[in-house]
């Protein structure tokens, strides 16, 4: 199992402003809770084996049939099925820098990994980078590749365009993921779900465990999608947010804030690593970010942060100005003392 993701509050106490998961901070989902609260009794009996319901409500939002659509614990548990059904095929790539469970799904089921490989796993947008592959780029991958699996849990994070699933369940290696986890701002429950030509969705299903989705869950799901328009009430001003955010961080010395096309931002300290940030911001200010050296193909300085509104943003900002003007007069203290003594081993 891969450890080391964002949003990990469960290891830290007295956090008061979390900008390591890239689920929107902000989110009002107490209608939400209220309509729970009335179905709590619901987990008294066993959900439906398949979700069925919950999959009908699916693809009636966003205009599918049902046989394209399987319904799952989360984008996580979808990675994990894709390894598992398409193993026969044996090789894989990955665009990285990406999420690392492609990868660690694919070593689980004694893959090889290879440039041309069979299956190709493309983040869009893109976890920790918030860069967006176009849809020309997507039909050149799927040219080179058996199978191109296109995790798009972010889609609802971005004003770029990204393929449809009503255009996607038309190409035959194609498959989909999505994530009403975080369209929803609803991480706990795990819910997701994968759209794909039928003949696909039928092999999947075919090893998909039973009960997969608890009830609550499967409440939750067909309530939003009837009654939520998303986690963010205003997507463009969010993400003015999040570039103003960014232009603050990039203006920060000793700091370099990747341009992003998502609400979050993957940063890199030029000088220490990103673990020693983290702690400090979690001890000395309350402030969670996610430390993204784990990623593959990023270092030990990288980091992201997801924007909240500018008040917390700049909470944020203040607080890394704060910790990089104390390693700059600690490294400037330790300079003078080094030149000092080596003076005196002169004289």
């Amino acid at each position: 199992m891969i450890n080391g993701h964002g949003d990990d509050l469960h290891k830290y106490e007295n956090i008061s402003l979390n900008f390591s998961s890239n689920i929107y901070p902000r989110a009002d989902i107490s209608p939400l809770l209220e309509y729970l609260k009335q179905h709590l009794d619901s987990i008294r009996t066993y959900p439906e084996p398949d979700a069925a319901s919950l999959e009908e409500a699916i693809a009636e939002k966003i205009g599918i049939p049902k046989e394209n659509v399987l319904a799952t614990a989360g984008a996580t548990e979808a990675i994990y099925l894709i390894a598992q059904t398409l193993r026969s095929w044996q090789t894989f790539n990955v665009k990285y820098p990406a999420f690392s469970e492609y990868e660690d799904a694919c070593r689980m089921h004694l893959y090889r990994e290879d440039v041309l490989g069979n299956l190709m796993w493309v983040c869009n947008p893109c976890n920790p980078t918030g860069e967006v592959v176009s849809d020309i780029e997507i039909i050149e991958l799927l040219q080179r590749h058996r199978y191109l699996i296109v995790d798009q849990s972010y889609e609802d994070y971005t004003n770029e365009k990204v393929m449809t699933p009503a255009e996607a369940v038309r190409i035959p290696n194609l498959i989909q993921i999505h994530s009403l986890t975080k369209k929803y701002a609803v991480p706990g429950l795990r819910i997701g779900y994968i759209t794909a030509n039928a003949g696909i969705i039928r092999l999947l299903r075919g090893n998909i465990r039973p009960w997969s989705i608890n009830t609550l869950a499967i409440e939750a799901g067909k309530y939003l999608l009837q009654n939520s328009k998303g986690a963010v009430p205003d997507m463009v001003e969010y993400l003015r947010c999040t570039q103003r955010l960014r232009f603050s961080l990039a203006a920060l010395e000793g700091l370099e804030a990747r341009p992003t096309k998502t609400n979050f931002i993957l940063c890199r300290l030029k000088k220490g690593k990103a673990s020693e940030l983290k702690e400090w911001l979690a001890r000395e200010k309350g402030i969670l970010i996610r430390d993204a050296s784990n990623f593959r193909g990023l270092y030990e300085g990288h980091f992201r942060v997801v924007s909240s509104n500018d008040e917390d943003n700049n909470i944020l900002v203040a607080a890394i100005k704060e910790f990089l003007d104390i390693k700059k007069a600690a490294n400037q203290a330790a300079s003078e003392q080094k030149q000092e003594f080596g003076t005196d081993r002169q004289c």
